[in-house]
């Protein structure tokens, strides 16, 4: 460009910054190349034959104490968000005139053993919850899940949203199936079930 061309107001302008041979200032790369040194040594220097479990400062006792208190239990809430959420809502307040609430639930709190047979057969046809009448279809879990399992998700519905029940052992879960093992249908709603109420 023609410098006699060139406006008053270009002059005043600043050129456009650029970054040279270094676009790095020299101690960010020395702080940088101290870190990966570092890093390489902590990582030869350490032990690696100490179980990482005793990061945390827990002894060999402690996590068998562990192991064997939660070897047999299985997790409720995991199993309801994975089978029942979709329908009971992750409330327990159910779906108005399809699916019925656990939360509150005349059913829930009611004898264990009605809830196990609940779950192990479902339902379909009109079932009265609170009152209020609910016509929706329930699926069997009998061949979905073993009696541990059955047991876990009751327990938690019966704990859960102001629920307090007692919980459902798996032997509760064991009975009710070999007690209507023959069953290869779901319960008929209030028809078959108002009676175990």
């Amino acid at each position: 460009m023609d410098p006699k061309q060139v406006s008053a107001q270009e002059k005043r302008e600043h050129a456009d910054p650029h970054e040279q041979a270094m676009s790095i200032p020299i101690p960010i790369l020395i702080l940088v190349a101290l870190m990966v040194i570092f890093g390489i040594f902590y990582i030869l220097a350490g032990d690696s034959s100490t179980p990482p479990e005793y990061g945390d400062q827990r002894t060999m006792k402690d996590l068998m104490a562990k192991a064997a208190s939660t070897s047999d239990s299985v997790d409720g809430a995991a199993i309801y968000t994975a089978r029942c959420v979709a329908c009971h809502q992750a409330t327990g307040a159910g779906l108005p005139g399809v699916f019925p609430p656990l939360a509150g639930s005349d059913w829930v709190a009611g004898k264990p053993e009605v809830i196990a047979k609940i779950v192990l057969h479902g339902v379909q046809g009109t079932l009265t919850v609170n009152g209020t009448a609910f016509n929706g279809a329930m699926p069997p879990f009998k061949e979905q899940m073993n009696d541990v399992e059955i047991a876990a998700v009751a327990t938690y519905v019966r704990k859960s949203w102001g629920n307090a029940a007692p919980p459902v052992g798996a032997a509760v879960v064991a009975a009710a199936r070999t007690e209507t093992a023959s069953r290869t249908e779901p319960w008929k709603g209030d028809a078959e079930l108002a009676a175990m109420k």
